[in-house]
């Protein structure tokens, strides 16, 4: 039987920790809902490659689809103007 195969879209962002000012990446996978953090990008690539699959096991042992993106998916930025007087984080 041939192994299939999918592909998801990881977004990986550099983040303080709540409650600290330690940095941290944060991986997050928008089809799936799921997320995880982790000290450097590598460590985060490979936590989150282990949620998905966890993710994925488990919605088979629930007998759920499991998602897949489509052709037609991208990503994007928007920029938008800040409100007068707003703070922000850098």
């Amino acid at each position: 039987m041939q192994q299939k195969i999918a592909n998801y879209t990881v977004i990986i962002e550099r983040q303080k920790r709540l409650g600290t000012d330690k940095i941290c990446y944060m991986a997050y996978v928008p089809i799936l809902g799921i997320a995880t953090d982790a000290d450097t990008i590598e460590e985060a690539e490979k936590e989150i490659k282990s949620l998905i699959e966890f993710h994925l096991d488990s919605l088979v042992g629930e007998k759920e689809d499991i998602p897949l993106e489509t052709e037609e998916a991208f990503v994007t930025k928007s920029q938008v103007n800040l409100p007068k007087g707003a703070s922000f984080a850098q």
